[in-house]
C-alpha cells in the first residue's frame, strides 16, 4: 500500500508527515542561474551518483526525465505530491527518482539542484526524516555538495539555509474551521514560527479543512530540534482539534449528522462531481470516519478516493484527455466505485 493511501498515528487529524531536504552542487549555480549545458550536467551527475551502478537501487527507484511525461502524467505526480508543482510546470533536464512505495522520491533540478522528499502517513515525523536523512548521506558521499561550517547547507533562497530542512504535515482541522477558530490558531502558529498553507503548500489555498503546517526556522537549530519543535506543537493542535469535534458533536449532534450523511449520500450517489465539491464533501466524509458515524468506511477509503480524482489522476486513469465535463463524470463513477465498494463487500 502507498504512503498516501495508508493511515499512521494520529491519522484522524494528521493525514501525513513530510520532511524535505534541500542540497546544492558546489561547482554550478542554483538552478535559476543555469545554462541549459549546466542543469543538463547537473542533472546526469546527480543521477549517476544517485544509483552508482546498483542494481538493487535501480530496481528500488524509478527514474522519471518530466521532459518525456505528459502534462497529464506531471500533473498527476504532483496531486499525489510525489513532486511539486512547481517541477511539474518547469522546462528541460528536470527529473525525480521515485522509491517503488512511493515514499520517497528524489527532485532533480527543482529549486534547488536536489530537494529529497520523504512521506509518511499520519503524525510521523521521525520516520520520514530518518529516510530522507538516509538518501542524503549517500549522496553528499558521491557529490561535491556546496556547505559552509558557519551557514550549513547554501540553498537558493535563503530561508532554506542552515539544515536545508522542511518538515510539514497536512493536518484536518474540520472542528477549528466550522467553530470559526481557525484565523486566531492560524495566526497564533505563524507568530510562533510555523507555516501554515493550503493543500499544496505556497501560493495554494485551503480546500477541505487541509492545511499543511510546517517549520520556518531552518538556521541555527538541528533537524533534531526542528522537528521535535512541531511536534510538540502539533500534539497540543491535535488534542485542540479533537476538543472542538467533540464540543460540536455534543452541542448539535443532528446538525452534524445531517452535514456528514450528506455528504455521503451524494458522493455515493452523484453522476457528475467537480473536483472542488468532491474535496469539500471528502473532508465531511473523513470527519464522519473520525466521529465512528460511518462504520463501513476507513480512513484509506477516504485517503484512497481524494488521491485519485484530481484533474490529471482522472484523465490519466481514462487514458485520454477530457473536457470540464468529462472529467466530472468520471470522477463521480471513481468516487462511487471506492465508497460504495465496503458495503458490497459486507
Amino acid at each position: 500500500m502507498t504512503w498516501y493511501i495508508d493511515q499512521g498515528p494520529d491519522s484522524d487529524v494528521i493525514i501525513s508527515s513530510r520532511v524535505r531536504l534541500a542540497r546544492n552542487l558546489d561547482h554550478y549555480p542554483f538552478p535559476h542561474r543555469m545554462t541549459g549545458n549546466q542543469i543538463r550536467d547537473a542533472a546526469n551527475e546527480i543521477t549517476t551518483a544517485f544509483y552508482h551502478d546498483d542494481e538493487e537501487r535501480k530496481s528500488k527507484y524509478l527514474f522519471m526525465d518530466l521532459d518525456t511525461l505528459s502534462d497529464e502524467d506531471k500533473q498527476s505526480l504532483a496531486e499525489k505530491r510525489l513532486i511539486s508543482t512547481d517541477l511539474a510546470g518547469k522546462g528541460a533536464d528536470r527529473r525525480v527518482l521515485i522509491s517503488r512505495n512511493e515514499a520517497v522520491s528524489i527532485m532533480i533540478n527543482e529549486e534547488d539542484h536536489i530537494r529529497i522528499q520523504s512521506m509518511q502517513p499520519g503524525l510521523n515525523l521521525e520516520a520520514a526524516h530518518q529516510a530522507a536523512a538516509a538518501e542524503a548521506l549517500i549522496l553528499e558521499s558521491r557529490l561535491s555538495i556546496a556547505y559552509s561550517e558557519k551557514h550549513g547547507f547554501l540553498t537558493a533562497c535563503p530561508t532554506n539555509t542552515g539544515t536545508g530542512m522542511r518538515a510539514s504535515v497536512m493536518a484536518h482541522l474540520p472542528g477549528l474551521s466550522l467553530c470559526s477558530r481557525i484565523k486566531n490558531v492560524i495566526e497564533g502558529l505563524n507568530k510562533m514560527g510555523f507555516a501554515v498553507r493550503g493543500n499544496y503548500g505556497e501560493r495554494s489555498k485551503a480546500q477541505g479543512h487541509l492545511f499543511q503546517i510546517s517549520n520556518q526556522l531552518t538556521l541555527g537549530l538541528t533537524e533534531e530540534d526542528l522537528i521535535n519543535d512541531l511536534k510538540r506543537m502539533l500534539m497540543q493542535l491535535i488534542e485542540q482539534e479533537r476538543n472542538v469535534r467533540r464540543e460540536l458533536y455534543e452541542q448539535q449532534p443532528a446538525l452534524l449528522k445531517d452535514k456528514i450523511m450528506r455528504a455521503y449520500g451524494i458522493l455515493s450517489n452523484a453522476r457528475v462531481m467537480t473536483n472542488e465539491e468532491a474535496v469539500t464533501l471528502l473532508s465531511n466524509l473523513r470527519l464522519g470516519v473520525a466521529l465512528g458515524l460511518l462504520p463501513q468506511l476507513t480512513v484509506s477509503d477516504v485517503n484512497r478516493t481524494l488521491s485519485a480524482i484530481g484533474p490529471a489522476s482522472i484523465q490519466k486513469a481514462g487514458g485520454r484527455p477530457m473536457t470540464p465535463e468529462e472529467r466530472d463524470i468520471a470522477r463521480a463513477a471513481v468516487i462511487r466505485e471506492i465508497i460504495n465498494k465496503p458495503e458490497q463487500e459486507e
